[in-house]
């Protein structure tokens, strides 16, 4: 049509020189495996146009934008919304990130007679004094200091790893002074014998000779437990990793001093207002609603209506305005950007949202669902999602592929990619014989215990309320439970800034060490990891050149000397089999299977497993910080294969994938399992409860965290 938005030309990252149009006040649903560059048409291109054209009109800062197009036309501004948290602001809250704790404030000083300031949390005068207006204190963490599976006498803290000798022998004379058994792990120990531990003290001190880096030395000192936070050598604190924040116990979370208790509307301080579930607080809102006549509230009331209204339409009524920003899901803040959206007076932008339905239960997708179709009527909606839900709703498609990397990045037919989404035959899970009871009475965060029951040596797969404690189930709970245990979360692969797909994967060093071997050099030779001989002097390995500073948004720019590999160019002159490591840098995974199946098997077999898991288009040099969601959990999965804890449990590795590439992680886990794994899996994709031997749904009853099996 003449009004649609029309891309041509598009270059960024791998798109492949393609043109788009875009319906507007239509849904445009983008398709294609994880890495075929949907990302980057949707939020690196579409949103990025939208947002820079609108900003260069007025904005005094405009960083450069990093799209490559030939033309566009009939654009709008645009509002992107990814399913990510990256906000680490502890003051930072739903209140606050969205403007409407002024709001609450003003409504409570108007209807109190007060001033607007009094109820101001900028304010220190009007803060808690024990929080200081936080909300929580800082304590050390049970759960982030303790290694459940390690004897007493090797010490099972893992803050107290420097010099670990001097621990090790004050832990057994303690244990020897309680007639505790070092040689047990933490959890076999009972109650009485683990409070000890923890928080008590020794009666006289004990003197020990303790092996540091290259001598020995002499400490006495009493015994004191590691969460009493005391040390006993000095200057080994225990550092922040291993601080958790708890609710304040004397505002309990309200931020307020206690003096703001007394005034109150409809019986709740300000600080209760904050700290009121959504779904709780609806009826004293309505209420308000209905009473204030008052000119300078009415407006305000009606926003802070609508934003409840709306958010507890989007699952989201579990939450509160004290809520802090980093606390919170992606997939929550999404769709709490998502009430914004809904609630501004705005019309006619561009809202892209990624993968809206991603993580939510069959039941909350329906609400969420009928909402995103719902924004079509007033803004145009571009969606990058996997599913077929939004396909029969779908104004245009646009499918992407055929494969990630360089090898996508291509229009491809519509049809024809989700014909082979659908022509997908899937393996029958085993037969379940026998279960695990997991009964566990250990308090974390807000939940009591844990009462579930998973399937041994099967896939169990997990699911539940958005929010209702799935994470801290594997990422908490099981740790406890399982003396050998793995947990895959989603955050991305850890690495310094030359980390890439080899060095994930533990193949630098072997290619490093081939051409070393071929050319009788030393393997720091091939090495481009800082401060070896085979380092590009110029952007010293990392492959890119950082331009930026205080004043300007930094930007990265892939290096001319070393072509973006982050080798030094002189090496281009040794060669195996007519290929420089430069070479192979830039090979993918795919591609290295043959090259490498005569000189070095171990090195093909991993490629063999990556293109399996479906990650063979892959470049062995790619840098890890490009790899998509999807792409990173599965090399996470490749590398928990080699593990030798029996049970391991994965957080969404489905997420973000299309069909064939959620069957092929599926049958990968499975051969896991074959090992004599127990696998436990959390995600809500459409139709992968199939692949599993058990489904279970988890509930929040009376604060315990409660399994019911469906299959």
């Amino acid at each position: 049509m003449i009004d649609d938005i029309v891309i041509e030309g598009i270059e960024t990252n791998n798109l492949k020189n393609i043109d788009v149009e875009i319906v507007k006040k239509g849904i445009n649903l983008i398709i294609g495996p994880s890495g075929s560059g949907k990302s980057s048409l949707a939020y690196d291109t579409i949103a990025q146009i939208g947002q820079h054209e609108f900003m260069a009109m007025f904005a005094d800062e405009v960083s450069e934008p990093s799209y490559k197009v030939k033309s566009f036309s009939n654009m709008v501004a645009a509002v992107p919304i990814k399913q990510s948290n990256h906000n680490n602001n502890i003051r930072s809250t739903i209140g606050t990130y969205f403007g409407l704790n002024r709001s609450i404030g003003l409504i409570y000083a108007i209807m109190l007679d007060l001033s607007e300031d009094f109820f101001v949390l900028n304010k220190e005068s009007n803060l808690c004094e024990n929080c200081h207006g936080l909300g929580f204190v800082s304590k050390l963490d049970y759960n982030k200091i303790i290694d459940f599976n390690v004897p007493l006498k090797k010490v099972p803290f893992r803050c107290w790893t420097r010099y670990k000798d001097f621990y090790a022998q004050m832990i057994i004379n303690f244990c020897s002074e309680h007639n505790i058994d070092s040689n047990q792990n933490f959890r076999e120990l009972n109650e009485e014998e683990k409070s000890l531990i923890l928080y008590g003290k020794s009666a006289g001190k004990y003197s020990v000779r303790y092996k540091k880096v290259n001598s020995f030395s002499r400490r006495t000192s009493k015994y004191y437990g590691v969460l009493t936070g005391i040390p006993m050598l000095p200057n080994c604190r225990i550092g922040k990793t291993y601080y958790s924040e708890f609710e304040c116990e004397c505002c309990h979370g309200k931020k307020y001093g206690k003096q703001y208790d007394e005034y109150k509307i409809h019986d709740l301080s300000i600080g209760e207002f904050m700290t009121t579930d959504f779904v709780s607080l609806k009826g004293v809102v309505d209420q308000l609603f209905r009473e204030i006549q008052d000119d300078r509230l009415v407006f305000t009331i009606k926003n802070l209506k609508a934003f409840i209204d709306k958010a507890i339409e989007l699952n989201l009524g579990h939450l509160c305005f004290h809520r802090a920003i980093p606390t919170l899901s992606g997939g929550e803040l999404q769709r709490l950007r998502m009430v914004q959206v809904f609630t501004t007076q705005l019309s006619d932008l561009i809202i892209v949202l990624d993968e809206p339905l991603a993580g939510l239960s069959g039941e909350e997708k329906k609400s969420i669902y009928d909402n995103v179709v719902s924004l079509a009527d007033k803004h145009t909606v571009v969606l990058v999602d996997h599913g077929e839900t939004f396909y029969k709703v779908a104004d245009k498609i646009i499918a992407l592929g055929e494969k990630g990397g360089n090898a996508g990045g291509y229009l491809v037919d519509v049809n024809a990619f989700l014909k082979k989404q659908r022509d997908i035959k899937k393996y029958v899970p085993v037969v379940v014989k026998k279960q695990i009871r997991i009964l566990l009475n250990s308090s974390i965060y807000k939940y009591q215990g844990v009462d579930l029951a998973v399937a041994e040596n099967c896939m169990n797969l997990i699911t539940g309320y958005s929010g209702v404690g799935k994470s801290t189930l594997l990422r908490e709970y099981f740790p406890q439970y399982f003396n050998s245990y793995l947990y895959i979360n989603q955050k991305p692969l850890l690495g310094n800034k030359n980390s890439c797909v080899a060095t994930v994967l533990d193949l630098s060093n072997k290619i490093s060490e081939l051409y070393a071997k071929k050319h009788k050099k030393d393997k720091k030779f091939f090495s481009n990891l800082t401060g070896n001989d085979g380092m590009c002097p110029v952007c010293l390995g990392a492959g890119y050149i950082e331009y930026g500073g205080d004043y300007h948004q930094s930007m990265r720019v892939e290096c001319r000397e070393c072509e973006g590999t982050g080798f030094n160019k002189n090496l281009k002159k040794y060669k195996i089999k007519g290929k420089s490591i430069f070479d192979v840098w830039k090979m993918t995974l795919d591609e290295a299977i043959d090259f490498f199946e005569d000189i070095d098997k171990s090195i093909t077999k991993v490629c063999i497993t990556a293109a399996e898991i479906m990650l063979g288009h892959l470049q062995i040099g790619q840098a890890t910080a490009t790899l998509s969601g999807g792409e990173n959990i599965r090399i996470k999965i490749m590398k928990a294969s080699k593990s030798i804890a029996k049970v391991i449990g994965v957080d969404e590795p489905f997420k973000g994938l299309s069909n064939i590439e959620i069957d092929a992680v599926a049958n990968y886990l499975n051969r896991i399992r074959e090992k004599g794994k127990t696998l436990i899996v959390i995600d809500h994709s459409t139709g992968v409860e199939d692949y599993f031997s058990q489904w279970i749904q988890i509930e929040n009853i009376d604060n315990r965290l409660i399994g019911k099996r469906f299959k």
